[in-house]
């Protein structure tokens, strides 16, 4: 099985560490009988590239390296990746992909749709009119373009889309569209979450607390979070505690993200390196 995501390029996603990630899965398989059914499977970490343009020639020789792949992540490559998938007749596993693509047989989505997701949570509040900022990476652009498509699909208006950066004139630049827009309620961000170290969302949230916008008049909702189980229950974040400003602007934050009742990922790691199935020198809560 190949493994493939902007591991190289995205200091971030870097620190979910593949290649760990992906030899703790395939040990687990290969001791499992109920899931090997005889076979024995391996794994190879491949890159994609961080520009849309080219993120899709690192992957016309996948076939040749594994029977299937899990990802890519930016969704612009999902819909050439995927027949790409069924001209090979390999299974890809990506939660990366907006939306049904049709003609991909053989896409296997692990997570409900994150539009689908929004869909639901918007209207138990009654929200409607919605604006996606994301930052300005190609992946996180097509993410928040495919994303308000997906929206305006499902029947919401969403009336603003744009981008932001770390420069404080960009994020309120930013902000300063969303509050010209008629209606806008919520605020999807669609970027790397402030908790796991996005600096843009940092200054994003900052200057949304400058300008007023965090006095309940918006709600902002992380999209990243909707993508992984990020611990909530008896953990602390550091960048909270240690900026003040940050602190007042999260209390607009609604983060929907997904559960994990077995324990964090954090506890599961050092179950893991407990049971030396991962390197001893990996600290889970750097993970």
């Amino acid at each position: 099985m190949a493994v493939i995501g902007p591991w190289t390029c995205d200091a971030i996603l870097a620190r979910a560490l593949p290649e760990v990630a992906s030899r703790l899965a395939v040990t687990r398989l290969n001791r499992d009988p109920t899931f090997n059914q005889g076979y024995w499977w391996d794994t190879v970490v491949m890159s994609e590239d961080c520009r849309t343009s080219k993120a899709l020639m690192g992957l016309l020789n996948v076939d040749r390296y594994a029977g299937g792949f899990v990802g890519p992540l930016n969704p612009a490559t999902c819909g050439a990746t995927g027949l790409l998938a069924t001209a090979w007749n390999k299974p890809m596993v990506s939660w990366g992909c907006l939306g049904d693509v049709e003609g991909l047989e053989t896409l296997v989505a692990p997570l409900p749709e994150a539009s689908r997701v929004l869909h639901e949570l918007l209207g138990f509040f009654r929200w409607a009119h919605v604006a996606v900022v994301s930052s300005r990476e190609d992946g996180w652009r097509e993410v928040g373009v495919g994303l308000a498509q997906e929206l305006r699909a499902r029947g919401l208006p969403v009336t603003v889309v744009t981008v932001t950066g770390r420069e404080e004139e960009e994020a309120v630049e930013a902000l300063r569209r969303v509050k010209r827009a008629d209606g806008v309620r919520v605020v999807v961000m669609c970027m790397h979450s402030v908790l796991l170290g996005g600096e843009e969302q940092k200054v994003l949230l900052e200057k949304a607390e400058d300008l007023r916008m965090t006095d309940g008049t918006f709600v902002f909702i992380p999209y990243d979070t909707l993508t992984f189980p990020l611990p909530y229950h008896r953990v602390s974040y550091p960048v909270l505690a240690n900026h003040t400003k940050l602190r007042l602007a999260y209390d607009a934050v609604l983060t929907v993200t997904v559960d994990s009742p077995n324990g964090t990922f954090h506890e599961v790691l050092s179950k893991a390196k407990d049971a030396y199935e991962i390197p001893s020198h990996i600290d889970p809560e750097q993970v």
